[in-house]
Parts: C-alpha cells; structure tokens; sequence
C-alpha cells in the first residue's frame, strides 16, 4: 500500500535533509526486531519534528511513548546547549533498543 503520493514522495526527496546513519540504524534495527514497525516516525515526520524543536530551541522536552528511540533523537536535535529531554514508556521490552 502506498502511503505518498510519487509527486510529494520526490519533494520530500528534494527538500528534506538526508536521514543521519544513526537514525538508519535505529530505523533499520526497528523494523528487524520490533512486532509493530509501522509506529516509527521515519524519516519525513523525524525531520518535522526536528524542524519544530530548533525552531523552538526548548530548554525541556517530555515525550510520552518513547518506542525506539527516533522521534527522540530527532526532538533532540532541537534542544537548548543544556535542555533536557524526558523520555517515558511502558513498553519494558523496549528499553534495551533505546
């Protein structure tokens, strides 16, 4: 099943910033390990969600579902030089991947 249209596919393909090798792997490693991959961000809403953060540059960042980790690294990228960033999940099984 196609979830983007080809024309938006190849805008995104031409505007977004490349996926890092750290979150590849996390993406990689996810959809190799992980029951339900589909729940990863990926790479397009990753780069929103980091666009977001920097635009914002917060000191503290909450995240509730933690799952693999990605949408995590990409709020990241946004945070103050000394923000924190919590991270919440009750999925156990997970933690080890994060």
């Amino acid at each position: 099943m196609k979830m983007i249209d080809d024309n938006l596919q190849q805008l995104l393909l031409n505007y977004c910033e490349p996926e890092s090798e750290l979150l590849q792997k996390i993406n990689r490693e996810t959809h190799l390990k992980v029951l339900m991959p589909r729940m990863l961000s990926g790479h397009y809403q990753g780069r929103v969600l980091s666009l977001l953060s920097k635009m914002i540059s917060p000191s503290r960042i909450l995240e509730i579902g933690t799952f693999t980790g990605y949408a995590t690294l990409c709020l990241a990228e946004g945070l103050s030089k000394d923000g924190l960033l919590y991270t919440l999940d009750i999925n156990e099984e997970l933690e080890d991947m994060v």
